[in-house]
């Protein structure tokens, strides 16, 4: 970039003399604003090359924040297919707990019934 604004020519008295010093201050001004200006620029460069690996980063995370989401997935599934099966153990458990209850009621109750008739039998 063009820093150099003023090049030094010849004026008239004071009027030359004046504008040489603002041409040349102007100059140094300019390369100033240059150098601050490349700077920045270098800075914007760095500055993009990190936001570049950051959304590179980003994008994996959310990659693996998919993968992570789709296999809790799973594992609910997996876990209601388990509760669900707990439920009809339990359920079965509780019908076979009643059934065996009324059974031994059963029995006891023809047990109890027969050996009234075995006592009448024994007394005649």
């Amino acid at each position: 970039m063009i820093t150099k604004t003023y090049e030094p020519g010849s004026g008239i008295g004071k009027t030359g003399q004046t504008l040489r010093e603002f041409g040349e201050r102007q100059n140094v001004m300019n390369q100033k604003l240059n150098e601050q200006y490349e700077a920045l620029h270098m800075r914007c460069e760095v500055l993009a090359e990190h936001l570049g690996d950051a959304l590179a980063r980003i994008a994996e995370l959310e990659a693996a924040l998919t993968a992570l989401q789709k296999e809790q997935e799973l594992n609910i599934r997996r876990f209601s297919r388990c509760a669900a099966d707990l439920d009809r153990a339990e359920a079965e458990i509780d019908r076979l707990r009643l059934t065996s209850k009324l059974n031994t009621n059963a029995i006891d109750r023809l047990t109890k019934g027969g050996a009234p008739e075995e006592d009448d039998a024994e007394e005649t």
